[in-house]
């Protein structure tokens, strides 16, 4: 009985802190106004240095082999094209509007891999976990933005432009932080032991930001507008894709970390870039921020919840 208390404790452990800075950050937000204008400029250097910089700090770590074997991040590529066409499919079936269809299957898959992702990683799995998670995060990005295009373009009638895709992601500061990291795996270069010194404590520092700024950054004003469409996206986000996940690692003989690690980044919420998206569109913005907003509230139980399924089992 013990035992199991033991592994809860540390499941929940893990999980919980995580979740935590996301709640201050959204309680400094919403009683300390002379903050907010803080939060505003916090978050554009999270995401144009920061993120980037943990992104780089631990590419340079990855050994060029690995990059080649790397079952684990191409099974997360094929438990996000199944979970996506499913949710397609069985909101299709159900009956919604195919506006709402597009923002359910776009939250089915798209799990907050540059913040909330990492940083769950980071917490249970310290520095390997960060450097596993690195080409995943690289990998599952470039996936997650054209599946986002394509998604929501089928959605609201828009057309499949490949030009403008390329640009967005080549632009895009994850990806540019990624890959000169891996510039410099490739390269065989190393940086002595001052720049690693550095780099952790830059990464112990800009994680916990980046959780407080996203707590800043999400809508908790509830509504009761699509009901059943919040709760299908949500179910297939936290609890389908999450079990595919480990589905899939199990066929494909994953075990261990590799095995948790998937599970941890697609088992998070959703991304707040997905409702960035959809209000561009000039979609529901009300329906996919509400889907974060639940989805980032419930997750911290399902995580928690899962992780200690899995070291219950063995599997990690």
């Amino acid at each position: 009985m013990n035992s199991v208390l033991d592994l809860l404790s540390l499941s929940i452990a893990s999980i919980v802190p995580v979740f935590g800075w996301i709640l201050l950050g959204s309680v400094l937000y919403r009683t300390i106004a002379v903050l907010q204008p803080l939060f505003s400029k916090g978050e554009l250097l999270v995401f144009y240095f920061g993120i980037p910089g943990i992104l780089f700090i631990t590419a340079t770590k990855i050994e060029v082999t690995e990059i080649l074997s790397s079952t684990y991040a191409l099974v997360g590529v094929l438990t996000t094209c199944l979970s996506l066409a499913l949710a397609w499919y069985y909101a299709r079936w159900r009956g919604f509007n195919l506006e709402q269809v597009g923002i359910i299957a776009q939250a089915s898959y798209r799990s907050n891999l540059g913040i909330i992702g990492l940083a769950l990683c980071a917490s249970t799995f310290g520095e390997e976990g960060l450097i596993l998670a690195t080409l995943p995060v690289a990998l599952w990005t470039l996936l997650f933005n054209i599946l986002a295009v394509v998604v929501l373009n089928s959605a609201y009638g828009g057309r499949f432009a490949f030009l403008p895709i390329l640009v967005a992601l080549l632009k895009n500061p994850l990806i540019i932080g990624i890959t000169l990291g891996f510039a410099v795996a490739v390269s065989g270069r190393t940086f002595n032991g001052t720049f690693y010194a550095f780099g952790s404590n830059f990464i112990s520092v800009v994680i916990p930001l980046s959780l407080v700024f996203l707590g800043g950054a999400i809508d908790l004003r509830p509504s009761r507008q699509s009901q059943q469409a919040i709760v299908l996206a949500t179910t297939l986000r936290l609890l389908i894709a999450p079990a595919l996940s480990i589905l899939i690692c199990l066929l494909f003989g994953l075990r261990g970390i590799e095995l948790a690690i998937n599970f941890l980044l697609l088992g998070g919420p959703v991304a707040v870039a997905s409702h960035i998206m959809v209000a561009a569109k000039g979609g529901d913005g009300r329906l996919a921020a509400n889907i974060v907003v639940l989805t980032t509230i419930i997750a911290p139980f399902t995580l928690s919840l899962g992780l200690f399924l899995l070291r219950f089992f063995a599997l990690v």
